[in-house]
């Protein structure tokens, strides 16, 4: 059995996280090509980092799964978060590279990706022990 939160908008957090992630974790394989073309150049054997990312990403995910390992999943995910953002930024620094994503949106996704971090940490948090 799953131990899931109380709350339901933490429940439906937790829910959004761990979708994104297999979801995202699986396009590593998936569609490799894509993830390739928005690493940076600095970026060393591009397609090596992007299947390590994404078994990261999926193994997060499924240690989203039990709550005994929830909340240092989540916190390893806000890592994961963090560590992908130069990412983001190194493509708002060449939007030429892919006209396929406005620009705005290419700004938007790092707002997005600040309150991401805020839902994994909170949706990944330890509830509380019922008083006794």
């Amino acid at each position: 059995m799953i131990d899931l939160p109380e709350d339901p908008l933490k429940r439906a957090g937790l829910a959004f996280t761990f979708l994104w992630f297999v979801v995202g974790g699986a396009g590593h394989f998936l569609v490799p090509a894509f993830f390739v073309s928005i690493c940076p150049p600095w970026v060393p054997e591009p397609l090596l980092v992007v299947q390590v990312s994404g078994v990261i990403e999926l193994l997060l995910a499924t240690l989203l799964i039990p709550a005994r390992t929830r909340s240092l999943a989540g916190l390893a995910l806000v890592a994961l978060i963090a560590a992908v953002t130069p990412v983001h930024v190194y493509m708002l620094q060449v939007p030429e590279k892919y006209p396929q994503f406005p620009v705005a949106a290419l700004w938007l996704r790092l707002v997005i990706q600040a309150f991401f971090i805020v839902n994994v940490g909170w949706s990944t948090r330890p509830e509380p022990a019922a008083a006794r």
